[in-house]
């Protein structure tokens, strides 16, 4: 801080449309931790999610205009898509599970009703 208005860091809020679930909040984390693309004043590490808001660290409201607000526009992109991909990625394994316990089901009961007494 050089003592000039507005030089002091800040713990600057987003608020997100909806609280995330910790999944999703560990996804945004590592994506803000290891961005595709950063300016030379990301600051890493100093972003975490708290209820329904991502809240950045040690940051000014100049730097969050200047370079924090596309990365962080990236990284919530990005942790949707990935996390997206993991819900796709779970109901498929889910349905080939469903699949195999029905198929092995069926032919329990195909076993059963061939034998004779």
């Amino acid at each position: 801080m050089d003592g000039t208005r507005g030089s002091a860091l800040y713990s600057v809020p987003f608020l997100l449309n909806q609280t995330p679930n910790h999944e999703w909040s560990e996804i945004f984390i590592y994506k803000w931790d290891n961005p595709r693309v950063w300016s030379t004043m990301h600051r890493f590490g100093k972003a975490r999610v708290v209820g329904d808001k991502i809240i950045l660290d040690g940051t000014t409201i100049e730097e969050v205009k200047n370079y924090h607000r596309d990365t962080l526009i990236m990284c919530v992109e990005d942790a949707n898509a990935e996390y997206k991909r993991m819900i796709e990625k779970k109901l498929e394994e889910q349905k080939k599970r469903k699949t195999r316990v029905n198929e092995f089901e069926e032919a329990l009961k195909r076993n059963i009703d061939d034998i004779k007494f």
